[in-house]
Formats: structure tokens, sequence, C-alpha cells
């Protein structure tokens, strides 16, 4: 499945750089996918494959062997007198080599609740990936509209260069038949030279970001990209969050949850079998003082009756651990909660804002023609002709730059939320 949404998206970008245009949803997908942490899954699982082989092998035959020899100073005997018969006199250095199996029979769920820690365990590592996979959309939403909006400007930059070239025509041959003075002709090159000055100044600064980018989403972006503008859901204020973030309180309260029902568990008794062999002086006849071979078997339970408080005071440490996890989720929900109340408030102030930008924009574009036909009659100076036409520019760039302010409002909305 993963290498089927890996090739997915590669083909996607390959489409994408072909047309030369760049959507923010590929950024997105394309940023995650080649994320460092994104390699980690497969880390998580193998070290939960090796943990559960480990409690696991719980439940496998324990097997030991042994060897002593030892001198006493005293040995078992008998002080009984029989006729004919002889007592043997036991030696007091013994030696004894034997191997001890044990194999558990039942231990009232232990292994199963520690099976269930281990799962807890990795779906909190799981979901503390997809916590730092989930940051990287804030940069890319950063980094993704700052290129946008350099881009924007110097489509308005662009157009300011047309007019100008426009009027130095008209002005250069005003001037060349006397009606018009070589300054205004020298003021509308400076001009546009400033405007090409600010054009490279531009470009270079959305090349850095594109470069930025291209890091994140693993992949050179060429320099004439055309990036698209997002088109985000609209705006309904409620109070869930989906952030995974909360997911991992969720698991982390869950392994809390475990941990406490198998301290439970392991204050319980557990039955085992076990077997015994081994070769030594003396054997289980202890009446007699020569090597022999021996071996045992039955089965057992222990049972830890009294462990000075430590079960309860481990269960008590997991209920104050929780409570921390109850008092972070609060802290980050009401952080959440007021960042979300601040773009709802800022995306409300820049729609009033663009119905005032409109209105602007089509005034400030009917003084910049007026200027530009006073300046081709010679009636006004291009000095006049240029600050008109800079104010109309500027009104111009900030009903785009407001527009594209309030997206990246809705968009930040949303990544914010966890939508």
């Amino acid at each position: 499945m993963k290498k089927i949404i890996t090739l997915c998206l590669i083909v996607l970008w390959s489409i994408t750089a072909y047309s030369q245009v760049l959507s923010l949803d590929t950024c997105q997908l394309l940023a995650r996918q080649n994320h460092p942490l994104l390699k980690q899954a497969g880390v998580i699982d193998e070290l939960y494959t090796l943990r559960n082989k480990s409690v696991n092998a719980g439940n496998l035959p324990q097997i030991d062997f042994s060897g002593r020899a030892s001198y006493q100073s005293d040995v078992t005997a008998i002080e009984l007198k029989i006729p004919g018969f002889n007592m043997p006199e036991l030696s007091k250095d013994q030696y004894k080599i034997y191997v001890d199996v044990k194999q558990k029979i039942y231990d009232f769920g232990v292994t199963r609740k520690r099976k269930g820690v281990e799962i807890a365990d990795r779906n909190i590592n799981i979901q503390q990936n997809e916590v730092e996979l989930y940051k990287i959309k804030e940069t890319v939403n950063t980094l993704f509209f700052n290129a946008l909006a350099l881009q924007e400007n110097n489509n308005i930059l662009m157009l300011k260069r047309q007019s100008l070239d426009e009027r130095i025509k008209i002005v250069a041959s005003a001037v060349k038949n006397g009606v018009s003075l070589p300054n205004e002709l020298d003021n509308l090159r400076a001009e546009a030279l400033l405007t090409d000055q600010q054009q490279m100044e531009l470009l270079m600064n959305k090349n850095t970001t594109l470069s930025l980018l291209g890091i994140l989403i693993g992949s050179e972006i060429s320099e004439d990209v055309q990036i698209t503008n997002p088109t985000p859901k609209g705006v309904v204020p409620s109070l869930e969050i989906k952030r995974p973030e909360i997911e991992l309180f969720v698991l982390q309260k869950n392994k809390l949850d475990k941990s406490e029902q198998l301290l439970k568990r392991t204050h319980l008794p557990y039955l085992y079998a076990f077997a015994q062999a081994g070769y030594g002086r003396p054997g289980l006849n202890m009446l007699t003082n020569s090597f022999d071979d021996w071996y045992m078997g039955g089965v057992g339970f222990a049972w830890n009756l009294w462990d000075g408080n430590k079960t309860k005071n481990d269960r008590a440490t997991l209920r104050v651990q929780k409570k921390f996890i109850d008092i972070a989720q609060e802290n980050f929900e009401r952080a959440v909660n007021s960042s979300l109340t601040q773009e709802l408030n800022n995306i409300k102030k820049l729609e009033n804002m663009l119905m005032i930008d409109d209105e602007l924009v089509v005034l400030k574009e009917k003084i910049a023609k007026r200027s530009a036909s006073a300046l081709d009659n010679g009636t006004i100076t291009s000095a006049d002709y240029i600050r008109d036409l800079n104010a109309a520019l500027q009104a111009k760039a900030m009903l785009q730059i407001h527009k594209l302010q309030l997206i990246q409002a809705r968009v930040n909305y949303h990544t914010i939320k966890g939508d």
C-alpha cells in the first residue's frame, strides 16, 4: 500500500513539474512522504516485534544448569547399632551438578497484560511520529504562501513595467518633437530601472523560498514554476479539535490504564511445573555415600503476599501521571482554541478590508488612467504620473495581498484545527 501511495505521489509531482504548476496539496503530500520520520514507522514495528518476543519468552521453559561443591562441618548420622549391619558414614565434602527446568502453567493473565502494554507503547510511538509529521504542514504553508505572495507582487511589477514602457514610447516621441522636456523621459526611464531592480529582488527571494520548499518536498522546483492559489474549505467555527496531539493524549492515558491493570495482575500467584535431573554425592538417597544420578519433577506455585507497598505506590504514581496528561491536554486545547479565535478574527478583518480594497483599486486605476492621458498631452509631469501609477499599483498589490492573506488564514484555521 505504501509503495502504491509513493508511486502516485511521484506521478502526481511529475505531472505538475511537467506543466510547471505547483499546488499546496502536492507540497503537503510530498513533504510528508519525504520526511525522515516516516522511515521510523518500520523501526517502531521492528522494536515492537522484538519486545513482543521477549514477552512471549516468559511462557517458554526456563532451563538452568548449575553445579556446586561444598564442605560442611557435620553430616546426617544415625546413632543406631544393628548387629551385622554397618551404617554408612557420609562424607562432609559434597558435589552436585544438575539441570533445572521450570515451565509456567498459568499466570492469571500477566503475559496478556504485558502484551497490551507493549501494543499501547507502539501506538504511542506511531502517534508521536504523526505529531511531528503534522508540524511540517505549518512550515510548508508558510513557505508556499511566501512564494505565492512574491509571485503576485512580481506580476504587479510586470504590469507597472508595461505601463512605463508605453509612456516611455509616447514621451520619447514628444521629446524628439520638442514637445516635452528630456527630464520627463529620464524620470520614466529611471523608474523603469528601479522597477527592474525590484523585480530582480523579488525573483531572488522567490527562488530562495522555492529552494527551501524544494528541500522539504525532496525535489528541485523550477524557477519559472507557476504557483496556484489554494481553494480552502469554508470556515465553520466548532469546538471539535482533530489534531494528532489529542489522539496522543488518549493513547498515553490508555497505556497508563493498561500498566495499572498489569500491576494488579503481578500481585497474584502463578502456577508452574518443574523438573530436575542431576548427578552428585549424595544423591536423593541421603544414606548412601556414593555418587549417583537422580531426577525429580512436580508442580508448584509462587505468591508474593507483600512487597512493602511497592505495587500500591506504583499504581498511585500512574494515577498522578494521568493527571499530568489531563492538564497537558487541557493546556493544549486552550492554546489551540486561542489560535483558532485569532484566525477567525483575522478572517473577518480581511473580508472587511477586501470590500474597501475593491473600491480603492477602481478609484486609483481611474486616477492613473487620467494621469497617463494627461502626461501624453503634456499637462502633468512624469513625476505626477509615476506617483499616481504607484498608488494604483499599490492599491492593486494590497488587494492581492489581502486575498492571499485571507486564503492563508483559512488554510491556517483548518491546519490549527486538524481538519
